[in-house]
């Protein structure tokens, strides 16, 4: 299968299973504080996207989560999961702290049905979780350590 197709078709079975999931389940469930919108104007990477906030473009960091870099094992994964689940819009909401050290803006991001797309790479085995501060530190953290459990993704 050529790389194209195997990308297509990894974005079709997550999406395939993520829309299967049973409502009982808390996969990319976060109990989050108060969202608003932004527009996605295009996804980086697994854990960085530019979103327009009030008409102004900003680089967003997802608060809770790191995924592979480029040329590192799940990159490509990560970054059409991101692309996958953002869409065209998101739901951010702050944390702790509002930059990281590059000056990118630090939001939790949600789909606009509210699903956690942090909680979702975790889960999904393609990234880990924060363990430095954010108030989904815990609940992240451990759905890390399922996945890790279960093997989930490439990065287990």
């Amino acid at each position: 299968m050529t790389q194209p197709a195997c990308t297509l078709f990894f974005i079709l079975v997550t999406s395939l299973l993520i829309g299967c999931t049973p409502s009982t389940n808390d996969f990319g469930a976060l109990d989050h504080g108060p969202t608003s919108e932004a527009r996605v104007v295009r996804v980086i990477d697994g854990d960085t996207l530019d979103i327009l906030i009030a008409g102004t473009e900003h680089r967003v960091r997802l608060f809770g989560v790191d995924t592979p870099e480029r040329g590192e094992r799940c990159y490509k994964e990560a970054t059409e999961l991101t692309r996958a689940l953002s869409g065209d819009s998101v739901r951010i909401e702050s944390g702790p702290r509002s930059q990281d050290r590059y000056g990118r803006l630090l939001f939790y991001l949600y789909t606009q049905s509210g699903e956690s797309i942090d909680a979702t790479l975790i889960q999904e085995g393609l990234a880990t979780a924060w363990t430095r501060d954010g108030q989904h530190r815990d609940p992240l953290v451990n759905m890390e350590r399922e996945a890790k459990r279960r093997r989930a993704g490439c990065l287990w």
